[in-house]
């Protein structure tokens, strides 16, 4: 893929809720990517790993640099790998500084890994959540029903399971990364105490009848109950979409769901961020 040319001007605040920095398809200018996202105002970058691999990697990049925030975690189309996984990521999540367990969940659409691995892995992990008091990094693809259904019980059960912030805010349990259910399914997940989390696919245009779902949450739910991502180094903005998404172009989300919304960029930048802060407990300067 190749890098953008031009980068949005800066937005104070802004957190990237969920990227993937360590992909290989931004090995060669790191450093460069880096530099652009502190450049574009972020505060903070939310570094999920997929696999023991990558989260070992999302941990490294974290101990580097005080503003990049690990999530470790086992994506459902690497579920497979449960068993010959489960005893190392159990014992690096409990050894290591993470802000939460994920990318987890359910992916019917790919199906790399079968139904009943991918929900032994996702129900195994919630309770390594549950366990280590971490919120949980949610991902959902043409599973909307039954990732529902897990989750619903699960909180039922568990409840506001999470300590409260060294702040003292109540927070929620986690988040649905890159959100693509519609209006309705956010409101019930928003009830179950999880936040949206708005990705750069919210700016591609509807196409024929077919209305952009993601335009109308953005609209409906509570900014409150907002977060913004980039999931780099894939689904770009526009107008850099055809080039390799990074956290700077967060920024790029940002004011598109600002102007959805009919609000100022930096309310909708500096309402996310602290969204972010609260569920995975950082703080930022």
């Amino acid at each position: 893929m190749k890098s953008a040319t031009t980068f949005p001007e800066s937005l104070p605040g802004i957190i990237d809720s969920h990227a993937h920095t360590w992909d290989k398809e931004l090995h060669n200018d790191h450093s460069a990517v880096l530099e652009r996202s502190w450049s574009a105002g972020l505060s903070a970058i939310i570094e999920v790993g997929v696999d023991l691999k990558t989260s070992r990697q999302a941990a490294e990049l974290a101990d580097q640099d005080p503003r990049i925030h690990a999530v470790a975690g086992l994506h459902p189309h690497e579920a497979k790998h449960l068993g010959t996984q489960k005893a190392e990521l159990e014992q690096l999540v409990a050894d290591g500084d993470f802000v939460a367990v994920g990318e987890i969940g359910l992916d019917f659409f790919r199906n790399f890994s079968s139904t009943e691995e991918q929900e032994r892995a996702f129900s195994w992990q919630l309770e390594l959540a549950l366990e280590h008091s971490l919120p949980v990094v949610i991902h959902s693809r043409e599973a909307d029903d039954a990732t529902y259904e897990i989750l619903k019980a699960w909180a039922s059960q568990v409840g506001r399971y999470l300590p409260r912030t060294k702040q003292g805010d109540e927070r929620p349990i986690g988040m649905l990364h890159c959100f693509s259910g519609d209006s309705a399914l956010a409101q019930r997940y928003l009830e179950l105490g999880f936040l949206i989390s708005i990705p750069g696919t919210v700016t591609y245009p509807s196409k024929g009848t077919n209305k952009n779902r993601g335009q109308d949450v953005a609209q409906s739910i509570p900014l409150t109950g907002m977060l913004l991502e980039t999931d780099c180094p894939y689904l770009t903005p526009v107008p850099h979409r055809g080039y390799r998404n990074e956290p700077a172009l967060v920024v790029e989300t940002a004011r598109f769901v600002a102007q959805l919304r009919g609000e100022q960029p930096e309310i909708v930048a500096n309402v996310t961020a602290d969204n972010a802060r609260v569920l995975f407990d950082i703080t930022t300067t």
